[in-house]
C-alpha cells in the first residue's frame, strides 16, 4: 500500500505524519509538494491525500483507490471519473461546529446592524432614532430555515436553541438524527422559503444545488434575511443582488462567493455585482472554518479516516456519489 500526501505540511501535519508512519510500518508513505514530482508519485499511489486532483491526474493514476480530502468541500474534484473508477472519496466535517458559530455570528451582525452602527459611530454619527430604519432586529422567537441540514446545519440549530427559534430543516433525505434538532424537517424548498423569516444556507455545490436559489425564488423572498456559509454557486448572483438592491430581501450575510483570488496578489472583488455598495449586506472572505482549532480538527479527522482505511479497508467520512 502506497499512501501519498500532496498537501503542504505545517508542523502539526509533520507530527501527525510521523506518528502515522510509526503506527503502520508496513505501509509506504510519501509526501511531496513539488509539482514536478507529482505525476510520478501519483502513478505509484494507492491512496492520496490532497485538496485538489484533476481528471487527467486520475486517468494517469492506475492504482488509485481512495482520495482523502483534508477539508469539507469537494466541488472542485472531478466527481464523474471518481465515480466511474469506483474510487473512494473521503472528506471531513470536523469544522462543522466552528462554521456554525461563524454563521450565527454573521446572522447576529446582520440583524443587529453591527457593521453599519460601528462604521457610523467611528464618524460620530449616532443611530439613535426612536422609530425608523436604524432599529435593529432581534433573532429571538424567529422562524429559521436551514437549507442543508447536515453536520453544519444541525450545529446551527443547536446554537439557536437559546434564542427560542422555530427551526425548519431542509434535507433531501430526512433521518431520525436530524429530526432531533429541528421543530420540523421538509424536503420542499418552496415550503422552507415561505415559512422562514431567516434562511441559512449550508449546502454543498453539485449538480442538484447549483443555482438552486434562482432569481425567481430570490425575487419572492420579501422581508427575509439570507446567510450563506455553504457555496456561492448555490445562490444565483444576479438574483441575489437585485433582490437586495430592490429591498425585497431585507439583508444577506455572505461568507462564500463567486470570485476567488487564487494566487493573485492584487485585490480581487468577491463578485461580479457590487454587493459591497449595499448597506444591507455583511461580507466575510470565506473565513467560517479559519481557526487554529478547526483546522487542526480537520487534520485529525483526515488522519483518522486514513487510519480506519488502513486498518479495515473501509472508509470514515465517505462522500456519497449521488447523481
Amino acid at each position: 500500500m502506497n499512501v501519498l500526501f500532496l498537501n503542504k505540511f505545517n508542523d502539526y501535519w509533520k507530527e501527525k505524519f510521523k506518528h502515522l508512519k510509526e503506527e503502520f510500518p508496513a505501509v509506504h508513505f510519501t509526501a511531496t509538494y513539488d509539482p514536478k514530482e507529482r505525476p510520478a508519485a501519483l502513478k505509484a499511489a494507492d491512496a492520496v491525500v490532497s485538496g485538489r486532483i484533476t481528471k487527467e491526474e486520475i486517468e494517469n493514476s492506475p492504482n488509485l483507490k481512495v482520495i482523502f480530502v483534508p477539508f469539507t468541500g469537494i466541488n472542485t474534484f472531478p466527481i464523474e471519473i471518481i465515480r466511474e473508477r469506483g474510487i473512494v472519496l473521503a472528506n471531513t466535517h470536523a469544522n462543522a461546529p466552528v462554521v456554525a458559530e461563524h454563521a450565527v455570528a454573521l446572522c447576529l451582525a446582520l440583524l443587529g446592524g453591527i457593521i453599519e452602527f460601528h462604521t457610523d459611530l467611528k464618524q460620530g454619527f449616532w443611530n439613535r432614532s426612536i422609530e425608523g430604519e436604524d432599529m435593529w432586529v432581534s433573532l429571538y422567537n424567529r422562524k429559521v430555515g436551514i437549507a442543508g441540514f447536515g453536520n453544519i446545519g444541525q450545529c446551527i440549530a443547536k446554537l439557536l436553541k437559546p434564542f427560542n427559534c422555530h427551526i425548519i430543516g431542509f434535507k433531501r433525505k430526512p433521518d431520525a438524527e436530524s429530526s432531533k434538532y429541528a421543530n420540523e424537517i421538509t424536503t420542499d424548498l418552496s415550503y422552507l422559503i415561505d415559512k422562514s423569516e431567516i434562511l441559512f444556507i449550508t449546502l454543498p455545490l453539485n449538480e442538484s444545488t447549483t443555482d438552486l436559489f434562482n432569481k425567481e425564488r430570490l425575487m419572492k423572498m420579501n422581508g427575509k434575511y439570507l446567510i450563506n456559509v455553504g457555496r456561492g454557486g448555490t445562490v444565483n448572483e444576479d438574483g441575489l443582488y437585485e433582490s437586495l438592491k430592490q429591498g425585497i430581501l431585507q439583508g444577506a450575510a455572505l461568507d462564500v462567493w463567486y470570485n476567488y483570488p487564487g494566487k493573485k496578489e492584487e485585490p480581487v472583488f468577491p463578485a461580479n455585482k457590487p454587493f459591497w455598495e449595499l448597506h444591507n449586506v455583511v461580507l466575510s472572505p470565506h473565513k467560517s472554518s479559519h481557526t487554529v482549532k478547526a483546522i487542526n480538527a480537520m487534520i485529525d479527522d483526515t488522519f483518522e479516516n486514513i487510519r480506519i482505511y488502513l486498518k479495515t479497508g473501509t472508509r470514515g467520512n465517505m462522500v456519497k456519489h449521488s447523481h
